[in-house]
């Protein structure tokens, strides 16, 4: 019994921290991505359009964000789709994707009852991160390190060498495995901004072994 009220007062203990983090006027709203079979879809981009606010989905499909407008738009993506859904008067959004393509979309309940629970990944997950092309091709600059640099914290060019994280060490390079098209290339200068569907950053790069040490950009080009 005693470790029972132990457990309890400990889980009390970090809801309320958890609680904490958010401002009083913060508005949760949660959603799930789900196939033609109603399994959730895992590892979808979401984002609100226009905006740097975003996440990804969890192995269960579901996401979370605050305070999405009525008049804005999210946008899904994942390998081999991007889809795009605007919001209305929706609190909350089951979206069941079909052939590329929304053939569902609905207010859940379910998903507006659990308040805070699935925002977890906020504006900007400082180890994960995808930019659209769309996004990028907003820039007047037409150089893609130069706006990535801009664009992500933490990103800079120092010495010659482009890092995620600053310099790790003073003999050893902190140059992030850099990957096109899944191919590793030296640098993006023969990427063009205008030829780019996406760019991951991934500033813990332990999917790749020692190569992704010191983070991954990894850019997917809109000709493959």
């Amino acid at each position: 019994m005693k470790r029972l009220m132990l457990l309890c007062a400990i889980a009390i203990a970090y809801c309320a921290t958890a609680s904490a983090q958010y401002r009083s006027d913060d508005v949760p709203f949660n959603g799930m991505v789900i196939d033609a079979t109603g399994k959730g879809m895992a590892r979808v981009n979401v984002w609100v359009k226009g905006t740097e606010r975003r996440t990804v989905t969890d192995k269960k499909g579901r996401f979370g964000l605050l305070n999405v407008d009525e008049m804005e738009t999210l946008v899904f993506s994942r390998r081999g789709f991007r889809v795009e859904m605007p919001v209305g008067e929706r609190k909350s959004l089951s979206v069941m994707i079909i052939d590329q393509r929304i053939a569902a979309a609905d207010e859940c309940p379910a998903l507006l009852d659990v308040g805070y629970g699935y925002v977890k990944r906020r504006e900007y997950n400082s180890n994960y991160n995808i930019i659209t092309g769309e996004e990028l091709r907003q820039s007047v600059n037409p150089d893609l390190e130069s706006i990535l640099i801009s664009r992500v914290p933490g990103m800079m060019r120092t010495n010659g060498e482009l890092t995620l994280r600053g310099r790790n060490s003073i003999n050893l390079s902190s140059k992030p495995l850099i990957l096109v098209d899944g191919a590793e290339v030296e640098d993006l200068s023969m990427v063009s901004v205008y030829d780019v569907e996406t760019v991951t950053i991934l500033k813990e790069g332990g999917l790749y072994g020692m190569r992704g040490a010191n983070g991954v950009i990894s850019v997917k080009t809109r000709s493959r």
